[in-house]
């Protein structure tokens, strides 16, 4: 039986190179594991594309959001040996952490499965060229201040930050630096030499090279994501592995996760993995309208096939009826994905009969390259009545929406306008605007007869302005420009609109009327109104001005 399965999955090696070339994807590895037995491998395209250096099982990818399965499973270990427990409270490991609302109580638990209530506020830690604008100790301080957008443990929430601060209490608990808690506890117990935690080394060569395809498909090289031990967001998405490591350590789940079923929840003293019949029970309804269980259960999706796959929302696929093992029996499945600008990452693994499914490239597609080649494997493995042709025109289909999605956004957002010339004068809007613990900063800047928004002061991360409606502006690029800027093409059209408000008293003598006192940004779209408010620093603008003034009457007068 094995065999006639592994000949069903060679003959889609011609499928797979199609979608990739459809969907812009430079280079791509996957593996099969079926019975406990590897029956499959296929590495397609460059990691590096200029150099024309294939891809193979031992090419390193950044795994993205795999890596949150990891930072579980040393929560794991340290839970088995007790010294922490899953009921573990944050504040009492970091007293930093103070909130005055329910969300004070959230527990180890809480953030591992995102049911803290809490939004992640990405748009914040990650700026254009994958640059992080925050560092790791501002996790706290944002966990303290976000809004609370559902009750404490009722509504799932993904929530990136939350594995950050995991990663922090694992620091804390064990006195090491995450990268080597991860190499002690798991890697080295495995004997993996291929995963590393953000950094390749430089001495490590088939390293994948990251990419972002232009509207027409071809690739333009952009800057790595998620760089150094100390890059904030590590433990939620820093690890880069390759598809033979993968297996490896998806193996050694299942094996720890049967041997533990099998024994009563006694973990196998010979694996590395523990608690696993607790890592692996769902602990919060994911938003899916499903007959079957489909919840999250601390770094996996736990799904009852048939099932739509996704995180964020339900998304149908190209199998049948949208679900994947459609017309089988019922199956266990533990499903992830990751994404980063420059790289996406599938994972399936299904328990009960020791199987599991790889997917890593190294490009944000114009199609979500790594499911619809993932969902296209576990079809095939499972021997469902499938029509491979169907993958490809999925791909084909959403990597033609994927690439004029933000021209829609332009035209939405041009048919909306009210105003063609801003209310008021441009000097009206322009400023620093800062959140509310001053960590992050929006700088509305004159340039000739235009407005421009620039995010953290950046360049890179600065774009022209247009007028909306009354006091609002919007900002947009085309997808090359996003491309080449290493930017998430998928933001809703919310994202690019800022709204000034918040009227103040002007203080210099040139200019004595109103001017706006904050601008409205909705960057989350967990938090439900208009957006966060960032307000102007008119009194930081005093101190410059005065600060000025002093050392002009110092170095002319003498003054102190």
């Amino acid at each position: 039986m094995l065999v006639l399965i592994r000949h069903a999955l060679q003959k889609l090696t011609p499928f797979i190179v199609e979608i990739c070339q459809i969907a812009g994807t430079p280079g791509l590895s996957l593996a099969v594991l079926h019975e406990n037995k590897e029956i499959y491998q296929f590495h397609f395209g460059y990691r590096d594309v200029a150099a024309k250096l294939p891809t193979d099982e031992n090419t390193t990818y950044p795994i993205a959001s795999l890596t949150k399965a990891f930072t579980s499973s040393i929560a794991g270990i340290l839970v088995d040996e007790e010294r922490l427990e899953w009921t573990t409270r944050l504040r009492d490991i970091i007293p930093e952490y103070k909130r005055s609302d329910t969300a004070a109580n959230i527990t180890i638990t809480d953030l591992l499965n995102h049911r803290t209530g809490l939004p992640s506020y990405d748009a914040l830690w990650l700026l254009s060229n994958n640059y992080l604008p925050l560092k790791r100790t501002e996790a706290i301080p944002i966990l303290n201040y976000v809004p609370a957008v559902r009750p404490l443990r009722t509504d799932f929430i993904y929530n990136n930050m939350a594995y950050e601060v995991i990663g922090q209490t694992i620091e804390k608990v064990t006195d090491s630096k995450y990268a080597a808690v991860l190499k002690s506890r798991i890697l080295e117990p495995l004997g993996l030499n291929r995963t590393v935690y953000t950094d390749a080394p430089a001495d490590m060569e088939n390293s994948a090279k990251a990419y972002a395809p232009l509207e027409n498909g071809e690739p333009v090289e952009i800057p790595p994501a998620v760089q150094g031990e100390d890059a904030i967001i590590g433990p939620a998405g820093g690890i880069r592995s390759s598809v033979k490591d993968m297996l490896s350590i998806y193996k050694a789940f299942m094996e720890a996760a049967n041997f533990e079923i099998e024994n009563k929840g006694q973990p196998d003293p010979k694996n590395p993995f523990k608690q696993m019949h607790q890592l692996w029970r769902g602990m919060v309804g994911m938003p899916f309208s499903s007959l079957r269980e489909y919840s999250y259960a601390s770094g996996w999706v736990r799904a009852q096939l048939p099932a739509i796959l996704g995180l964020d929302s339900p998304s149908p696929g190209p199998g049948g009826n949208g679900r994947v093992g459609y017309g089988l029996p019922s199956r266990l499945a533990l499903l992830h994905q990751g994404v980063i600008p420059g790289s996406t990452a599938f994972a399936g693994l299904f328990p009960e009969s020791s199987s599991a499914v790889i997917v890593l490239a190294n490009s944000f597609g114009l199609a979500d390259t790594v499911r619809i080649v993932g969902e296209l494997l576990i079809e095939t493995m499972f021997d469902n009545n499938i029509t491979v042709e169907d993958y490809v025109g999925f791909a084909r289909k959403t990597a033609s929406s994927s690439s004029c999605y933000l021209s829609k956004i332009k035209k939405r957002l041009m048919a909306e306008r009210t105003v063609l010339k801003p209310a008021n004068p441009l000097e009206f809007y322009t400023g620093r605007y800062e959140n509310s613990i001053g960590n992050f900063h929006i700088d509305i800047i004159q340039q000739d007869e235009k407005l421009r928004v620039s995010f953290m002061g950046r360049a890179n991360d600065t774009f022209d302005l247009h007028t909306h409606q009354q006091d609002s502006f919007f900002w947009i690029l085309s997808h090359n420009e996003n491309a080449r800027l290493a930017r998430f093409p998928s933001f809703p059209k919310s994202y690019y609109i800022l709204k000034f408000g918040c009227k103040e008293q002007g203080f210099r003598k040139r200019w004595s009327g109103e001017r706006v006192g904050c601008l409205v940004w909705k960057h989350e779209t967990t938090e439900p109104g208009g957006g966060e408010v960032f307000h102007r620093k008119s009194q930081k603008y005093r101190q410059i001005w005065g600060y000025a003034v002093q050392q002009f009457l110092s170095k002319h007068f003498g003054y102190l």
